[in-house]
């Protein structure tokens, strides 16, 4: 069976937004009480919150390893250097206690233990689990320039980790580039500044630390050191 909350940071924040706005609708249905929807409301605010400012802090790190970079090897293009604007955050929400994900779960047992909650309402709150469909045995890894650099996304499909394999021009060599467990994953290790290329990954899932199934297709992307 498949786990339905969702891994990745952003996606689990939409489902549990999601799960706060459609849960007082089935509050009585499912026998919630009001400071548990509150909670729920609390949490999920508080999620968004925290993923808005991690993005905004992912966004600096960018511009600032771009800034440092151009600081110490110069550019042919940025004649002045120019800092980038610190981070500013918005107000936060309502603090609540660590263990978010915990709460959700275990609010998502309730509902899904009452008898009134039917396949259809646990869709409609985002926590219904269903058959896994088939076994995916390749990852489905991709990639796109993000900022300069190249950005791998992939889906775990339940698995572990993935192992990916990374050649620069010179073949994929026999031991991972990178062992991953979060997506996506930003490369930053560019060739020396000006020097064009093009990096080609493969990835393969990793289950108690040993590699399962067979490699995804060869993806490719054009670099520039910087």
């Amino acid at each position: 069976m498949a786990y339905f909350v969702q891994e990745n940071n952003g996606l689990f924040s939409l489902q549990i937004t999601i799960f706060s706005e459609e849960l007082p609708h089935y509050q009585t249905l499912l026998g919630f009480n009001a400071a548990e929807v509150l909670e729920a409301v609390n949490d999920a605010a508080f999620m968004a919150w925290m993923e808005k400012c991690d993005a905004t802090v992912a966004k600096y790190k960018l511009g600032w390893k771009a800034f440092e970079d151009t600081g110490r090897g110069g550019s042919k293009t940025v004649l002045v250097l120019t800092p980038p604007v610190a981070p500013v955050f918005d107000a936060m929400p309502t603090l609540v206690l660590p263990g978010i994900q915990m709460r959700f779960a275990q609010k998502a047992a309730k509902a899904k233990a009452n008898p009134n909650c039917s396949d259809g309402i646990q869709k409609i709150l985002g926590i219904f689990t269903a058959p896994d469909a088939a076994v995916t045995t390749a990852p489905d890894l991709k990639v796109k320039e993000e900022a300069g650099y190249p950005q791998l996304s992939f889906h775990k499909y339940g698995h572990a980790a993935i192992n990916i394999y990374r050649n620069t021009g010179t073949g994929y060599g026999s031991t991972p580039f990178k062992t991953l467990t979060k997506s996506p994953f930003l490369d930053t290790d560019l060739p020396a500044i000006g020097i064009a290329g093009q990096y080609k990954y493969k990835g393969i899932f990793l289950v108690n630390d040993v590699e399962t199934g067979s490699f995804s297709p060869e993806i490719s992307v054009n670099v520039v050191g910087r």
